[in-house]
């Protein structure tokens, strides 16, 4: 009687654990996660840079770009519960700044969130909505004074000031941070 629970026991587990990597190799496949990608790193790619760059988490903490510390960002989700979080980050418009890799005046591109899980942030924004906000869309890396870990290392963070009508900036608040994409 027991042998004969225990090669059940032994069957159920082996197709536990069939089922688990199948599903693992199909969320990989259908969803385009990069498991092995560094989650310390961010590509900024598309059809409206004239290159594309990678930064690692150090880069975009340097002096070189404009680090905005401790702010209060207003935040509103789909159900309009609104609520107040202290971010501290790196401004994406300093990095496009710098970097000089725009191909065209940013009222004519857009940008994009995409997370390495495969979330995205639901449609693209305008990107004069960074370049005349500096300081409220950035790329974040602590929260409450804390390094993002559950959320991160990277997320971005848009205040709801400058959300157009209708949008909540939750939705653009993408945890997990692995690529923004400029087009045109």
């Amino acid at each position: 009687m027991i042998k004969t629970r225990n090669f059940y026991i032994l069957v159920v587990s082996i197709l536990i654990g069939l089922t688990t990597v199948w599903l693992s190799i199909l969320a990989i496949i259908e969803l385009d996660i990069e498991p092995f990608q560094d989650p310390n790193k961010i590509e900024i790619k598309g059809n409206g840079v004239n290159r594309e760059i990678i930064l690692s988490l150090n880069d975009l903490k340097s002096e070189q770009y404009l680090q905005v510390e401790d702010r209060v960002y207003h935040i509103m989700n789909s159900f309009e519960t609104e609520y107040d979080v202290i971010y501290s980050g790196v401004s994406l418009w300093s990095i496009l700044e710098i970097e000089g890799i725009l191909n065209d005046n940013p009222i004519t591109l857009t940008f994009q969130f995409f997370a390495r899980d495969g979330y995205r942030s639901p449609k693209p924004l305008n990107l004069s909505i960074a370049q005349f906000n500096p300081e409220l869309v950035i790329l974040a890396y602590a929260k409450d004074g804390n390094q993002l870990f559950d959320e991160g290392p990277l997320r971005s963070v848009i205040d709801q000031s400058i959300i157009p009508s209708g949008e909540y900036s939750s939705q653009y608040s993408v945890q997990m941070l692995k690529e923004i994409i400029i087009n045109e």
